[in-house]
């Protein structure tokens, strides 16, 4: 993503997308990097990683928002003091600690795109919770551009040959979230009405009441869009004013930027419990501009525990799909963080329980990173995460490591593609747990399955050939439209594939919900489908389908893949990262397993320990700790 190291040598230098091998058309993105971030100053520590573990790439924030838990994102005094006001010594403080802390390398920067503190008083809302609100009105989207560009005129002028990119970060947790669930504003009243103008609606003066976007007409599940539109288009309208917002100020970023420079956002959050109120469905049209060059996500927070998959909250497949970098956020506590931080008001929310369990953790996130293609930042969040000799040495080794495949792009070698549909997500009601069923717990069962799985969304398969997967889910497609009808069966239900569904698929059409519709691609009909997971031989296709996802349990996902001749690298229910020359499979109980690849390969290397582990072979043995996450080199 960012060429920390040949940034200014080669910053027109694009590698051609291989990856994945499903896809046609080659797309272009800048190599992988290695980063790290934190909250508080941590001069000593930044230090360490970039001089002793290689980590040369460091990520600041220059905020003036207080975070969720009440303190100041940034340690140093705000410079935005008012309109048109500045104090840019506090900036010159800050860059002065990054010359010492990381001499010889570049810097991301986080510019604080939410309202600070006298501002919020000004506009009567806090763009932090309510940023559909703040970018609804014209007045603060004026102001905050003008902040943005002032910000960065003087970062360029003062630190540009040091700048390698920036983050654009505004909204909840700086994310781009919406904390609302819906409810409405004056300036959104407006904007919504303008947008009904544009669209040539009239729902009346009254949006839909918070209240009203709570119920559903369907088993009080899905909206009906013969009764419902005005629920429906709501949630379209309120996710499209938060994209207009980031592709906004990205563009007017851009103009302001030398060539090569980079942008980045925190977007396109999929597999999260309230989709169309957290205001990211509109994450394809973001991750299409050519404004911005990178995406951020931290890793899944219902995946996080030992001997889970891991995996990110974010579409990242569709954004490296149109050429962008996707970068892994890894912000996990150690085992003793909740001891550390008592009486600070630091939330512990600890998913490791042991220093093995740090180590273990940790390199399985940046193998999920490595494989996947993708960048990653250590972030240090409030400090003391990395404090451990241990758990910095395997960061300095993994950083030597993503060194050397930094411009990899070896294809997926997942031969199971889990789809996402953001078009069908509006279609639910908010905050129903159907949705959290399908999507995120759905995924996090697929992570640990001993084979990999690859995410798209529904309009990446039209790109895709889609010949590698021997499963496709479409766990949440319940929009299917005679154009989208007419593409399953001429691209996704044939070729003897095995194609999942849930709940009701294709139940709208665009205009109503049928629940006969159901049985065209369940294969059998909606009422009969609660009785658990039914499998039916289709026209040159086999549908598998269950009312409710949760009749998927890993091991029935296991059955079907292997009856479909999915190939497994493990026998055990394991996470297990893939592609044509890496392989990374994670444990929490070790011993000895046996690891089968698709075909014989000339050489494996352990590439933690630089042990050849199998040669001229398809099967070998390797004995894992109790906790593990090994790395190997496949040499075909």
């Amino acid at each position: 993503m960012i060429y920390y190291k040949h940034f200014i040598k080669h910053a027109a230098v694009i590698c051609a997308l291989l990856f994945p091998l499903a896809v046609q058309a080659q797309e272009s993105m800048p190599p992988a990097f290695g980063c790290y971030r934190s909250f508080t100053k941590e001069p000593e520590m930044a230090r360490i990683f970039s001089q002793d573990l290689g980590v040369k790439t460091r990520c600041f924030f220059a905020s003036h928002t207080i975070n969720s838990i009440g303190g100041a994102y940034c340690e140093y005094p705000p410079i935005w003091v008012g309109e048109g006001k500045y104090e840019f010594e506090h900036l010159d403080a800050q860059m002065e600690e990054m010359a010492w802390s990381n001499p010889d390398g570049k810097l991301i920067c986080m510019i604080d795109l939410d309202s600070p503190y006298w501002m919020t008083r000004k506009f009567h809302f806090d763009s932090f919770s309510d940023v559909s609100t703040a970018v609804s009105n014209p007045t603060w989207m004026k102001m905050m551009l003008r902040w943005m560009k002032d910000f960065i005129t003087y970062a360029e002028t003062h630190y540009g040959d040091r700048i390698a990119a920036y983050i654009l970060s505004g909204g909840s947790t700086s994310e781009w979230i919406d904390g609302v669930r819906g409810y409405s504003t004056r300036s959104k009243d407006a904007a919504w009405q303008r947008w009904c103008k544009e669209k040539g609606l009239d729902y009346g003066p009254e949006p839909p009441s918070a209240y009203s976007l709570g119920q559903a007409s369907f088993e009080d599940h899905l909206y009906d869009p013969a009764t419902e539109a005005k629920k429906i288009d709501w949630w379209r309208f309120h996710n499209g004013v938060i994209a207009d917002a980031v592709l906004t100020f990205a563009r007017e970023a851009r103009t302001l930027l030398p060539e090569g420079k980079q942008i980045g956002v925190f977007f396109g959050y999929y597999f999260i419990s309230r989709p169309a109120s957290f205001g990211h469905m509109e994450y394809e049209r973001v991750f299409a501009s050519p404004d911005i060059d990178f995406f951020i996500s931290p890793g899944c927070y219902s995946n996080r525990p030992i001997g889970e998959g891991s995996g990110s909250q974010t579409m990242f497949r569709t954004a490296m799909l149109n050429g962008k970098r996707f970068l892994h956020e890894i912000d996990f506590r150690p085992h003793d963080y909740g001891e550390k931080m008592k009486g600070q008001g630091v939330v512990d929310v600890r998913a490791w329980n042991s220093r093995e369990d740090d180590i273990a953790g940790n390199t399985r996130e940046a193998c999920f990173a490595l494989v996947n293609h993708a960048s990653y930042w250590w972030f240090d969040m409030w400090g003391g995460f990395y404090d451990d000799p241990a758990v910095r040495k395997r960061i300095g080794e993994m950083e030597k490591i993503q060194e050397r495949f930094r411009e990899d792009l070896s294809p997926s070698a997942a031969e199971i593609l889990y789809v996402g549909d953001p078009q069908s997500a509006y279609y639910v009601r908010e905050a129903d747990p159907l949705y959290g069923v399908g999507a995120g717990n759905l995924r996090n069962r697929l992570a640990v399955l001993g084979a990999p799985v690859d995410s798209y969304s529904f309009n990446d398969l039209r790109k895709m050939d889609l010949s590698q997967y021997k499963v496709i889910m479409l766990p949440q497609t319940f929009l299917i439209d005679p154009d989208r009808a007419a593409f399953l069966r001429e691209k996704v239900c044939t070729g003897g594939r095995t194609v999942l569904f849930t709940y009701a698929p294709g139940i709208c059409d665009g205009r109503s919900l049928d629940a006969a519709r159901v049985r065209t691609w369940a294969g059998v009909p909606f009422e009969s489908g609660k009785n658990g997971i039914s499998e039916t031989p289709m026209d040159g296709w086999t549908s598998v389908y269950a009312y409710d996802a949760k009749a998927f349990t890993r091991e029935a996902f296991r059955t079907i893949c292997e009856k479909a001749g999915v190939h497994f690298y493990v026998d055990d229910c394991l996470p297990v990262f893939a592609n044509g020359r890496l392989l990374s499979i994670h444990c929490k109980e070790g011993g000895l397993r046996t690891v089968t690849l698709p075909k014989k390969v000339s050489k494996v290397v352990d590439l933690l320990s630089g042990e050849v582990v199998a040669k001229r072979k398809k099967s070998f043995q390797v004995e894992f700790a109790s906790p593990d996450t090994r790395l190997f080199e496949i040499i075909p």
